[in-house]
């Protein structure tokens, strides 16, 4: 009866070490996995590329290519225009690299993933607002990054969406005779974009919608 329980569990262990031998031969070493997920992406098979970059990440996290797979999935996303997910890479690469030379590059496509999503100025600021923050920040914090000129193009580009938007709703409430309130909004845009090109005269909005019932009767 031993010899018999003795040989069932040699045999069990054999097949147990020979099953984690076969799925180890599976794994194939990160350049592989790494070059075959650059050569899908190459090819457009997007979920089949961020799938290998994401085995580079999960087999091998404290290698270079698991940090190089993070961004190339992240602008693979970008570049298809999945900005939600591209966010989320490029937020995540920030978080576990925020020293990276990389970190900077990120900072900027986060901005970029906002500025993108951007509409007009008559519609919902939200995107708008964030990649006025991003683009802020990211100026703030990298002066001397190569994409230092781009990003305040696109920051002035934002701000002048925003001033309009400010101006469409001022011009909103002068419609409705609400002076005070459309006073406020042109006001606003007078002492925080002095410098946006604006289709409207402002300065004969203000007149219109600051003066007193007084005034406005003379």
């Amino acid at each position: 009866m031993k010899n018999a329980v003795s040989a069932f569990l040699l045999l069990a262990l054999v097949l147990i070490v020979g099953g984690c031998a076969h799925d180890e031969t599976k794994i194939r070493s990160a350049q592989e996995l790494f070059q075959e997920a650059t050569e899908l992406a190459e090819k457009g098979k997007v979920e089949k590329a961020v799938e290998k970059f994401m085995e580079v990440r999960t087999y091998y996290p404290g290698d270079e290519l698991a940090r190089k797979a993070l961004l190339a999935t992240a602008d693979l996303h970008y570049d298809e225009e999945d900005y939600a997910s591209a966010l989320q890479s490029y937020e995540e690469f920030r978080l576990l690299y925020p020293t990276d030379y990389e970190a900077g590059y990120c900072l900027y496509r986060i901005a970029m993933t906002h500025f993108n999503q951007i509409g007009t100025f008559d519609r919902d600021q939200t995107e708008t607002v964030r990649s006025i923050q991003t683009f802020e920040n990211f100026l703030s914090s990298y002066p001397d990054s190569p994409h230092a000129e781009d990003a305040k193009v696109r920051l002035a580009e934002a701000k002048s969406v925003l001033a309009k938007h400010y101006v469409y709703i001022g011009k909103f409430y002068l419609k409705k005779k609400e002076h005070g309130a459309a006073c406020k909004r042109f006001q606003y845009v007078r002492e925080h974009y002095p410098n946006v090109p604006l289709d409207d005269d402002l300065d004969e909005l203000i007149s219109r919608s600051c003066q007193t019932p007084e005034q406005a009767n003379q």
